[in-house]
């Protein structure tokens, strides 16, 4: 069992930057001098708080809530739900009343706003990424679904499907091996080096019901606080399985890039849900989204080619650990 807390400094600032929030000010995300951006609420599960900044320069996004009524009468109607004119791009949810999105792009800053029942009746914050995966692969870095973590300028990758045991690897050895963390779920590279995005690490205390079936995935949780890397050239690249043994072994790093890629695509899409809004704002602005695909293929090939891979299968998430720390020795 996995065994760690939060230090009250970090308590006290989090609290702060709520009180922030509730006060109505803006908050600033400069995340590695790559990209800023600037929004008017807290974003904790989609931008690390390692990231806030204060006195930043122009943002490359913004990303506002707010429950203004909005016109469409003066744009261009695509279908029966999306508007559009030269610089904005218009969502508007018949059904669940005045519903709606707004992407507009004004002086190669990209402006998302949203009302709070969009942001219940849809997901917002997954445009919000996608628009944030297409600045980066502009000045070739990409968002990649894996784990990071780093000890003496050593690091170590693991990807797998949600789920499988990505976080409870990485946690097991930060936390009894001293590595430090970069990542559990999302980091960026631009194929060569890891930089860190460290969303909220969460640990699971209980599941009460985890025997019924509907409400088996209700589970109470706590944040923890872990040291932190910045920037690592990773040395191997660990795919992990859940499987009916428990086995480690090097494979074709074209394996790896497949079921990476896919992995990728699927926790930071740039055709998120629901795909017809994306897809238009992408044909309205002339997108070339195969360009953007092609770009992230290239900078996790060159990543992957780069590293040992190998692939981990496991009974159970927590033998994951000791596969990899037994694939290290002998190595």
């Amino acid at each position: 069992m996995v065994e760690t807390y939060i230090n009250s400094p970090e308590i006290f600032f989090v609290n702060t930057l709520k009180e922030r929030e509730q006060m109505g000010k803006y908050f600033d995300y400069n995340i590695h001098d790559l990209i800023k951006v600037r929004t008017n609420f807290l974003v904790d599960d989609f931008l690390p708080s390692t990231f806030l900044v204060t006195g930043m320069s122009k943002p490359d996004i913004e990303l506002y809530l707010k429950n203004s009524k909005v016109d469409t009468s003066g744009l261009i109607p695509l279908g029966i739900r999306l508007f559009y004119d030269e610089n904005t791009f218009f969502h508007k949810c018949r059904f669940f009343l005045d519903t709606h999105l707004k992407i507009e792009d004004v002086d190669e800053t990209t402006v998302i706003e949203f009302n709070r029942l969009y942001k219940l009746f849809r997901k917002p914050l997954y445009y919000f990424r996608a628009v944030l995966q297409m600045k980066l692969l502009d000045k070739g870095f990409s968002l990649i679904h894996s784990a990071c973590v780093a000890k003496n300028g050593k690091g170590l990758m693991f990807s797998a499907s949600s789920d499988t045991g990505k976080t409870t690897t990485a946690l097991h050895f930060v936390i009894d091996s001293g590595y430090n963390l970069l990542g559990d779920d999302i980091v960026i590279t631009d194929g060569k080096n890891i930089l860190s995005f460290p969303l909220p690490v969460r640990k699971t205390t209980s599941k009460p019901f985890e025997t019924i079936p509907l409400l088996r995935k209700l589970k109470k949780e706590k944040t923890i606080s872990l040291p932190l890397e910045e920037e690592v050239t990773p040395e191997k690249i660990f795919f992990l399985v859940n499987g009916k043994k428990n086995e480690v072994n090097k494979v074709d790093k074209r394996e790896i890039f497949r079921k990476m890629n896919l992995m990728t695509e699927s926790a930071c899409p740039l055709f998120p849900f629901p795909m017809g809004v994306m897809l238009g704002y992408y044909f309205v602005r002339n997108i070339d989204l195969k360009k953007y695909l092609e770009r992230r293929e290239k900078i996790m090939s060159r990543l992957i080619n780069g590293c040992e891979t190998w692939m981990a299968v496991a009974k159970e998430s927590s033998m994951f650990y000791k596969l990899v720390k037994e694939a290290e020795k002998e190595n």
